[in-house]
């Protein structure tokens, strides 16, 4: 009976300890208890509860917008390689078989040839050239009504002064007067009787190349360098012209044995989407190679958001009777949302294709100031951010 006594009263005293464990351990804050049962807690803990939860009173609210992301620092814009040249040719631009000229007293022969120049702005060293068969007094020639001509011998061929040349042209040759002898007449034959020019054909003195830059790029883009190695001779061209978008950055004849040629220019010149790049000579050929357009990009700065607690309630959260909530509202519905937010030093990563995350930050405040940074992994759109207190 005694040995009876004595475990029944062990028991109770068994019962008495066990009641008071459990009561300890549902008075203690949730986030305790739950370390203490070793139950595991996300960054997104009792979201289901916690977005029902009352809100009492809003401790934040922001409207972040857009935060970019950028996985590196440079970006480079590759270009094909380009030949730019020009060609200078000599052509045959008007041509004749025979001219025969006649003048008396009383009559007159002449000849006409007529000549257009399509490109004259390219078109140099233009010369008459022709034989003579019968040359009896002057050869007199006229070029769009100006004398370019009057003699009794010719030497060579004749050049047709380039201020009297237009685009359609029209040379009249004619003989001499025999003046008082009236009985008398001069004549004058001319054979292949040609106008020969150099034309410089400009169809490859010019290259057009596009390049993407994207917005987030152009947003934060510090500095845009172009590089190139251009293969040339120093002597035998003319000036290299390049143009971003039509703004002319650079116009010199580059140094031809010059591995690579940096060439800075403002971040003002480029735009979201398409930009041109252009480059040109006046005259001779280039090689251009190795064409690169760098974007060095600024270093992002994630916002961060600060909010105040009071030491009540921070007293009220540590003891379970409050907690303390993150919305996230977001512009995009069905597009994925991932990366991280810091808060008071502890990382905690979301991803997401809801238009709103929730997420209960009671396990991390501080009493006073509470700061959050947001840095995702790709580019989003944050409509608005609000923490609240809630139970």
């Amino acid at each position: 009976m005694q040995q009876r006594g004595q475990a029944a009263g062990a028991a109770i005293l068994l019962a008495i300890i066990l009641g008071v464990l459990i009561m300890f351990i549902v008075l203690i804050p949730p986030q305790e208890r739950a370390e203490l049962l070793g139950e595991k807690t996300t960054s997104t803990s009792n979201a289901s509860s916690i977005q029902s939860a009352t809100a009492e009173e809003t401790l934040l609210t922001a409207s972040p917008g857009r935060i970019d992301y950028l996985g590196q620092q440079d970006i480079e814009h590759p270009i094909p390689v380009i030949n730019l040249y020009t060609r200078t040719e000599s052509k045959i631009i008007a041509e004749k078989n025979i001219a025969y000229l006649h003048r008396g007293v009383f009559s007159e022969e002449k000849s006409s040839l007529s000549f257009v120049l399509n490109d004259l702005p390219n078109t140099d060293n233009v010369l008459l050239a022709f034989s003579t068969d019968t040359f009896e007094g002057r050869l007199i020639i006229t070029l769009n009504g100006e004398e370019i001509f009057n003699g009794d011998k010719v030497d060579g061929p004749i050049t047709l002064p380039r201020n009297s040349l237009e685009k359609d042209n029209e040379l009249i040759f004619r003989a001499s007067s025999p003046g008082l002898a009236f009985w008398a007449a001069n004549d004058i034959s001319l054979e292949d009787i040609k106008v020969v020019a150099d034309i410089t054909s400009l169809d490859a003195q010019s290259s057009r190349s596009i390049f993407l830059i994207s917005e987030t790029e152009q947003n934060n883009v510090e500095k845009v360098t172009l590089k190139f190695q251009a293969d040339c001779n120093f002597e035998q061209v003319g000036p290299l012209h390049i143009g971003v978008n039509g703004n002319e950055i650079y116009g010199a004849v580059p140094d031809c044995d010059l591995a690579l040629i940096p060439i800075e220019f403002s971040p003002a010149l480029v735009h979201a989407g398409e930009n041109d790049l252009t480059f040109r000579t006046e005259r001779g050929s280039y090689y251009i190679s190795h064409i690169l357009v760098k974007s060095q990009l600024k270093e992002l700065d994630f916002p961060t958001y600060y909010f105040e607690l009071s030491h009540e309630q921070y007293r009220e959260v540590q003891n379970g009777r409050k907690r303390v909530r993150l919305e996230f509202n977001f512009v995009d519905v069905a597009s994925s949302k991932y990366g991280e937010f810091v808060f008071n030093g502890h990382v905690r990563d979301f991803d997401t294709r809801e238009s709103s995350l929730v997420v209960d930050l009671s396990r991390d405040v501080v009493d006073g100031n509470n700061a959050l940074k947001i840095k995702p992994r790709k580019t989003i759109e944050i409509r608005e951010l609000k923490v609240s207190l809630v139970k």
